[in-house]
């Protein structure tokens, strides 16, 4: 049978609320990484986000067996638990102590728990559908009338590299899912002739990355005041904090690509392709 390979752009659309993370609640105290990432909201991140990819390719249409193949293959993809680990592994010693100080002073404040809530309430699987109607309708009144607050939103997304992020996960999740059903039906191509047919399934992939982000923004901060706003973008663009999410992005990306090659794998068992 011909290859069907999944829309990446539904997703990818998965990914994009999740590049500006949150900061957290945790006491001055909690300086390792893990106490970090627990206070930044990280473990609820993944926790919504793996559901939204699975549930993203379990709806890509096609052929029955098809669908019923990538349903089982997703089973257990993208596990919270298990990224959150492998993040965690590829992340230590990555920052310095005096990172983690910083990092976990600005969690203890009423800001950094302020933000926090936002971001959790926002990244809860029950606040997507509202998310995705809100977002737009909120990003399209900063654009007619509050021109100061939306260009905090996109200092924001120009500071985190949140765009390059996103496009980069989406691209090298969707190569290793390919290149992992071509070895598993045993049909090597060549890194040039994959990222070709990713490409062309990718379409105008940076675009709706930067508008699907800004929506988020929109919708997660709508009741963070300006003040608070500039304080938290202060935040994201100081040494801690652009160290924090520069390392967390890039070993989140190579968690999900490891989890992307994976699926594709499972996929063409999954197809009879192959015995696992």
């Amino acid at each position: 049978m011909p290859f069907v390979f999944p829309p990446w752009m539904r997703i990818a659309g998965a990914l994009f609320g999740f590049v500006v993370l949150m900061a957290g609640s945790q006491p001055a105290s909690a300086q390792t990484l893990e106490e970090i990432n627990k206070a930044s909201g990280f473990h609820e991140m993944l926790a919504g986000l793996g559901p939204s990819i699975v549930a993203g390719i379990k709806s890509v249409p096609g052929p029955e067996k098809v669908k019923e193949a990538l349903s089982a293959a997703a089973e257990g993809a993208f596990d919270a638990d298990r990224m959150e680990k492998a993040v965690e592994a590829r992340m230590r010693g990555r920052l310095q102590p005096v990172d983690l100080t910083d990092l976990a002073a600005f969690f203890d404040s009423p800001l950094g728990r302020r933000v926090t809530a936002l971001e959790i309430q926002a990244s809860d699987p029950q606040a997507v559908g509202r998310k995705k109607i809100e977002g737009p309708k909120i990003l399209g009144g900063l654009q007619a009338g509050d021109p100061t607050r939306l260009a905090l939103y996109r200092k924001i997304v120009d500071d985190t590299s949140a765009v390059d992020m996103a496009e980069a996960i989406a691209l090298n999740m969707g190569y290793a899912m390919v290149s992992g059903m071509l070895a598993a039906a045993g049909q090597p191509l060549s890194d040039q002739q994959i990222m070709v047919l990713v490409h062309k399934q990718a379409g105008n992939l940076r675009e709706k990355a930067e508008k699907g982000i800004m929506e988020g923004n929109a919708f997660a901060y709508r009741d963070l005041s300006l003040d608070d706003l500039r304080l938290y973008a202060a935040f994201l663009a100081s040494p801690a904090g652009s160290h924090y999410y520069d390392r967390m992005q890039t070993a989140l990306g190579a968690v999900m690509t490891d989890e992307a090659r994976s699926l594709g794998q499972r996929f063409f068992v999954a197809l009879g392709y192959r015995k696992a």
